[in-house]
């Protein structure tokens, strides 16, 4: 089960930094919560990488020769991100002032390295089920990369944040999943898993149709978790753009006011103090050509 609990506590940690993230947009909550469950997730990659490394080297055979440097390849991706929590931290405690572009440069840096784990962790066994399972996490990897990219370029948005927290939590789900999927009996029909080591396995499909139907599996599996992150952000979208515009006693988003209540406002205004004056009139108040105009006498006129 030691497979399980790695991968069901990285995806239970990647779901609380992607809670906090997003929250940490709308409400009131300490920026550095993000980076202290980021620290404590990497710390515990490092402990796991380390851990199996060694009882895979205590238990090891010339049967597998992979099952001791296997679990090492992970350590530099970890030890990335443990670089990039650690170095957030001290930012936001202004112990060493970092810029926040260098920031999200480490961020990208690590998200490609465990693009490129996961990518090259497919050579391994090319048959086997997991393969499936690590292709289709290599989307949310790709998510967060894109974030962290579009960070550097705007770092003062909150959107990168949001689109980096949705990537951090499609990874947790499918990490969740895919920890059921390979190490209990939800494992598709026809699949076995197949262990040499507590770090080297694969899970092998006996037939052709079952190597098929497992991988269709995975697919409907990852779409139903698309959906659920899809529908969860639209709520969350709706919560936050109502909570704009329901702020600052009653006006609108950035100062402006409804139009409701400018149509309103126009209805009490009475139509008394507008007059209209047309042309017809002024025409009939301007005297005809041939018409005598009368001259008022002064005195002088009188006299002549």
């Amino acid at each position: 089960m030691a497979g399980f609990f790695a991968y069901a506590i990285g995806g239970v940690g990647f779901l609380l930094i992607a809670a906090t993230e997003s929250l940490s947009v709308a409400l009131p909550l300490p920026r550095s919560l993000p980076f202290v469950f980021a620290a404590s997730l990497s710390i515990l990659a490092v402990a796991n990488s380390v851990l199996t490394s060694v009882l895979s080297a205590l238990a090891s055979s010339s049967a597998d020769p992979i099952g001791s440097p296997l679990p090492l390849s992970s350590l530099p991706v970890a030890a990335f991100f443990l670089l990039f929590s650690l170095s957030s931290l001290l930012s936001l405690s202004d112990l060493l002032p970092l810029p926040s572009i260098l920031l999200h440069f480490l961020s990208l840096s690590a998200f490609i390295q465990e693009f490129l784990l996961f990518r090259l962790r497919n050579n391994k066994d090319p048959d086997g089920l997991e393969n499936r399972y690590f292709d289709l996490l290599l989307v949310p990897i790709l998510i967060c990369a894109g974030a962290s990219l579009l960070a550097i370029a705007r770092p003062r948005s909150p959107f990168p944040r949001l689109a980096r927290a949705a990537g951090l939590a499609l990874q947790g789900s499918w990490l969740l999943q895919t920890a059921f999927s390979l190490f209990t009996s939800l494992v598709a029909h026809g699949c076995v898993l197949r262990r040499r080591s507590s770090a080297n396995f694969t899970v092998v499909c006996h037939g052709h149709a079952d190597i098929h139907r497992s991988g269709a599996i995975a697919t409907l599996q990852f779409n139903c978790h698309l959906a659920g992150l899809v529908t969860v952000a639209v709520g969350f979208y709706a919560i936050l753009a109502g909570k704009n515009c329901s702020g600052g006693g009653g006006r609108g988003i950035r100062g402006y006011n409804p139009i409701n209540k400018e149509l309103h406002r126009m209805e009490h205004i009475s139509t008394s103090h507008f007059t209209l004056d047309s042309d017809e009139d002024e025409e009939t108040n301007m005297p005809k050509q041939g018409d005598a105009v009368s001259v008022p006498m002064n005195g002088f006129g009188a006299a002549h």
